[in-house]
């Protein structure tokens, strides 16, 4: 599976590289440069691979200033070497790409809608998502990236929260993924995959 996925993704990346400033890093990760209006600064979208086509069509003929690196992350598509199946992204590759392109803004694509800018904490067990202070373990997965390269995500999730905009969107949970920008001193939101044109219009004119 890694690497016929590798080698879609590798032909995504040429089809970008024709347009954009693209590239693919050592985890599988596909990112692109896309510029706007001067006088802004560099927002990191960061969305699962599998809503590419969600996330590029919400983007086209986006007005907006500085620049927004979109990166779109195989990591929910990953097997464990175990074989169990990852619920959602990992931190190893976000991580890996903030301390890479150090961006001034990282904006999280998550499944609802609206603003997400806190979460309560939690761990994927056996027996599901717990709460931190549940008795149960929570998993430790080996993860094989489509690139070949392997790490381990210990799947307890520290609880977050950013501080509120002056915005009128929805507010949900936001990721699990979010204290990852936090801990690096990267100002963190998470923004719907619904309505997520409006959402990063409302966003992106703030800044």
């Amino acid at each position: 599976m890694a690497s016929s996925l590798l080698e879609q993704l590798s032909a995504d990346l040429e089809v970008l590289s024709g347009h954009l400033r693209a590239g693919l890093d050592e985890f599988g990760t596909l990112y692109c440069y896309l510029e706007g209006a001067r006088g802004g600064r560099t927002h990191l979208l960061h969305a699962p691979y599998e809503e590419a086509l969600a996330v590029l069509q919400a983007l086209n003929g986006l007005s907006f200033r500085g620049r927004i690196l979109l990166a779109l992350d195989p990591s929910p598509l990953s097997p464990t070497l175990e074989g169990l199946p990852l619920s959602g992204p990992t931190r190893a590759p976000l991580a890996h790409l903030l301390e890479k392109t150090c961006p001034d803004r990282l904006l999280l694509a998550f499944p609802g809608e609206g603003l997400g800018q806190s979460f309560p904490g939690a761990k994927e067990t056996p027996k599901g998502w717990q709460p931190l202070d549940a008795e149960e373990e929570p998993l430790v997965l080996q993860v094989e990236a489509p690139t070949g390269l392997t790490y381990q995500e210990v799947r307890a999730y520290e609880p977050w929260e950013s501080p509120s905009l002056p915005l009128n969107l929805p507010i949900s949970p936001g990721p699990y993924w979010g204290r990852v920008g936090l801990a690096l001193g990267v100002p963190t939101y998470g923004v719907g995959l619904v309505s997520l044109r409006a959402s990063l219009e409302a966003l992106l004119s703030l800044w």
